[in-house]
């Protein structure tokens, strides 16, 4: 009987830090990608030339005209990395055309 209660919690352990690495994971890939975004337009303001409009904001506001405002944080989430909130108000900025 004690050796089923050790399996039981090794398995339960194993379960958690599965799930906190995939979390930690995500969370990385996340960030990674807000830091290849800054860089090129660190880049770019260091070579002195203009920043222009990512290229998702056409898609963002065309999901927008079709009323996908879900669609459309998500997309902007992928795009980014960002978080919920940041991806919100990006859109809501785009939507208000600011």
């Amino acid at each position: 009987m004690d050796s089923s209660w050790i399996l039981i919690v090794l398995g339960a352990v194993l379960v958690f830090g599965y799930i906190f690495y995939n979390a930690t994971e995500q969370r990385v890939k996340a960030l990674e990608t807000r830091v290849r975004h800054v860089e090129k337009l660190l880049q770019k303001s260091t070579q002195g030339q203009e920043i222009a409009e990512p290229e998702i904001n056409e898609e963002i506001r065309q999901l927008l005209q079709q009323g996908k405002m879900i669609e459309a944080v998500k997309r902007t989430r992928q795009e980014f990395g960002w978080s919920l909130l940041e991806a919100k108000q990006y859109v809501d900025e785009l939507k208000t055309g600011n």
